[in-house]
């Protein structure tokens, strides 16, 4: 109760490009789940003082599928991927056709596959890759497009037309993409360069 009156304290002091990037480090720097949910946190204060923002909902959203990818209580990831959908909705109320935007939304359905692959490879990854070409549509520059579109490759067997060497030309493309994107400003999101980096590196192994 106490860290939460800090954090809506120092929120309030900040601007929301500050809040962004400080509850985002801390996000990336956690190294177990309740250090995440305490950036989590930061990010929910964040939305709701800047509820008609679209980084605000982004961040709350993406933090939420970020989170659930490492928690390993199967409940509990969904709790949060329902907590991400209504951020989701948020961002696609701002700016529906925006490539960021729809990439969020797969992200967030590619999270919500991973749950339970067996039984929902259908439908989250059929929602995951409508988003992906709705955002190649829109922007075919954004290197997150490919580095989502690779990952199912790769875990996809071999005798299935996925595997390694099926993968690695998105990666090789999201790598040459993350080089030409812009990292100054938290408010244009540039996540996913180190994870795409990891692939490409088990690509080559």
């Amino acid at each position: 109760m106490v860290l939460m009156l800090l954090s809506i304290t120092v929120v309030k002091a900040q601007d929301l490009s500050t809040s962004l990037k400080e509850a985002n480090e801390q996000l990336q720097s956690a190294t177990g789940i309740p250090e995440m949910m305490a950036a989590n946190s930061k990010f929910n204060i964040i939305a709701a003082k800047w509820s008609n923002e679209w980084a605000a909902n982004y961040y709350a959203a993406y933090a939420k599928a970020y989170i659930a990818l490492k928690e390993p209580d199967a409940k509990r990831k969904d709790q949060l991927l329902d907590e991400a959908d209504k951020y989701v909705e948020k961002t696609n109320a701002i700016n529906a056709a925006g490539d960021e935007s729809l990439v969020l939304a797969a992200y967030v359905a590619f999270s919500r596959f991973l749950v339970d692959p067996a039984n929902r490879w259908k439908k989250y990854l059929e929602i995951m890759n409508d988003n992906l070409d709705k955002a190649k549509k829109a922007n075919a520059d954004n290197p997150r497009i490919y580095y989502l579109q690779g990952i199912p490759v790769f875990n996809k067997p071999v005798l299935y037309g996925g595997g390694k060497k099926k993968a690695k030309p998105y990666f090789e493309k999201a790598k040459t993409l993350f080089a030409k994107q812009t990292t100054a400003s938290i408010l244009q999101p540039s996540w996913g360069e180190k994870d795409n980096a990891d692939y490409l590196q088990k690509c080559n192994d």
